[in-house]
């Protein structure tokens, strides 16, 4: 249980990492896509965009830290969490490799 929670953490700096490399490669007026529920092609600014992915890897991480506080109640379910969390991060490289390309960006 205690593994899932070092890993996710791993990820969630991972994202901030990511997040930290798309403020400097793409230009101030940059739009990140967003998949806001059903909706798709929502593109937002640069900013919020880039806060979005590790604002909700945060949230997952909770949840597991909440999950795993008491490791004889916890399921084995939480070891879906990295899992998700790794899902968020190649989204989010995803999403700034569509901002670079419609900022007119190469690569």
């Amino acid at each position: 249980m205690i593994a899932s929670l070092v890993i996710g953490g791993v990820i969630l700096l991972a994202m901030i990492g990511v997040s930290c490399y798309g403020w400097v490669i793409l230009p101030a007026d940059a739009r990140v896509p967003i998949h806001f529920g059903a909706g798709y092609n929502n593109f937002v600014s640069k900013g919020l965009g880039l806060v979005m992915h590790p604002a909700a890897g945060v949230v997952i991480y909770v949840i597991s830290a909440a999950t795993t506080r008491n490791p004889a109640k916890a399921s084995s379910a939480v070891y879906i969490v990295p899992i998700v969390m790794c899902v968020l991060l190649v989204v989010q490289v995803g999403a700034i490799k569509v901002a670079r390309s419609r900022s007119g960006m190469i690569g």
